[in-house]
Parts: C-alpha cells; structure tokens; sequence
C-alpha cells in the first residue's frame, strides 16, 4: 500500500488532512474539501473494484488513461499528424469539401505542402529543351489477335477499363518506349 504507485491515493490524503486543518482552523471554508473527498472516494473505489487492472493498480491516475485515450484521435488529428496524412482522408481533402460546401474559396495558389522530392511522387513539368517524340498520341493496342481490337491511351486508363465480368481476363502488353 505505500508503493508508488498509490501516490495519487495518499496526495489525496496529505491534500485532505491539510485542507481540513486549515478549515478546522477558519483560515478556508469547508467547501475545499469537496474535491479531494471525492478524489480519495474514487481512489478507494479504484483499489477495491476488479474489473481494471489498471484502475486497482494505479488509483485514480489510471483515469487519465482512460481519458488520454479517449481523446488520442484528436490529440493526432491536431497534434502529430500534418496536413498531408491521409487517414482515411487528409486535412487537405477535409478543408477542401468544407470549404466548396460553404460557397468558399477553395483554390490554394503558388506551392504544394507535398515533399516532391520523395520515391514515388510523379508529376509532369514543362521543359525548356523538349524532344520530339516518335508516337504523340501515347496510345497502345489492347486485344490485339482478338475478335476486336481497341486503341487504348495510356493516359485515361483506369482499372475499371479492364473488368468485363469475373470470367473474362484481359492483358494490356507494355508500350514500346
């Protein structure tokens, strides 16, 4: 009973024997005592129950836990996240349907919060030297040998272009580079 883990138990106490001193003394008025009566009451009631663990073994600071983890998706929302974590919607994303539902601006000029730089980013930028390309129409031909072959753009395409039900399975070969 006097391991550390009780601290919050036995401060309550400390913090009750005090506050009543003072007001047995006329120095504080009675209703001080309102707080760490209750305090002690749901350490007391911590200690006793056996339905948490966490709430027998640490008195009273086990409901900071509770309360930690009841409010951990705001604490990372706000907090730990920045505005490009998509789960399962980015801040970015958010602000943007709020702002069309509300008639608002929603254009945000001149930069990206995204880091460009990374693996896997992909963006398409003007060149000041182009090259000439030998196919600009970037289509490529899906089916070929089939009953009926199609010209297919590789810019446009979608997994759904490719489900024709659960039993027909089409192939699209690489583009010739």
């Amino acid at each position: 009973m006097l391991s550390r883990r009780y601290g919050a138990v036995w401060l309550t106490v400390l913090a009750l024997l005090i506050l009543g001193a003072l007001a047995a003394g006329h120095r504080i008025s009675p209703a001080w005592l309102a707080g760490p009566v209750v305090l002690l009451l749901v350490g007391l009631h911590d200690i006793s129950q056996s339905r948490h663990s966490i709430l027998r073994n640490y008195p009273i600071w086990g409901h900071l836990r509770f309360l930690f983890e009841f409010i951990r998706p705001e604490i990372r929302q706000y907090f730990i996240e920045d505005d490009t974590n998509e789960m399962p919607f980015s801040r970015q994303q958010r602000s943007l349907v709020y702002q069309r539902a509300k008639n608002e601006v929603d254009s945000r000029p001149f930069g990206t919060e995204i880091d460009v730089r990374l693996a896997g980013h992909e963006w398409i930028s003007h060149s000041l030297a182009p090259t000439r390309i030998p196919s600009a129409d970037f289509r490529i031909t899906v089916g070929e040998g089939r009953a009926q072959p199609y010209s297919l753009s590789i810019f446009n395409v979608s997994a759904m272009s490719f489900s024709k039900g659960p039993s027909r399975r089409t192939t699209v070969p690489k583009a010739a580079t």
